[in-house]
């Protein structure tokens, strides 16, 4: 079963009802929990998921409800000391999206679905918007 690693904006699109986004990355999931595809976000997706979702709701239940969430639709790429270190040293312009891509190929993914494309130009990954993304699965 082939795996993806989901960038932090397709989940927060759907649990903070981003209507601009919300079709296709909901779609998206929907897909994934038909298990289909393994669907992973990196480790610290989760945490920058609950200060996000707390920070536009100020609640931390909903906060803590939003990272049950991911949970249940994604499984888990490590972050660990090597992946930060390759983090730190890929070619990348964004360290948090450096960290996405390492615990990606750290852990044997080669695809990532984002709405941000360029930040993840010098991954190494396989990178798709998630209307690409959705028209490979047809």
């Amino acid at each position: 079963m082939k795996r993806v690693l989901l960038d932090t904006n397709i989940i927060l699109d759907v649990l903070l009802n981003r209507t601009k986004f919300l079709e296709s990355s909901s779609a998206i999931l929907k897909y994934l929990l038909k298990r289909k595809y393994r669907g992973f976000v990196a480790a610290t997706t989760l945490t920058n998921i609950n200060y996000i979702v707390h920070k536009a709701t100020g609640k931390t239940e909903e906060a803590l409800s939003a990272v049950d969430k991911a949970l249940e639709w994604c499984e888990i790429a490590p972050v660990n000391r090597k992946v930060l270190d390759d983090a730190r040293f890929a070619n990348m312009p964004d360290f948090e999206d450096a960290v996405q891509a390492a615990a990606a190929k750290n852990y044997g993914i080669d695809t990532v679905v984002t709405r941000d494309k360029l930040d993840f130009q010098n991954s190494g990954l396989q990178v798709h918007s998630p209307e690409e993304f959705l028209a490979m699965l047809e």
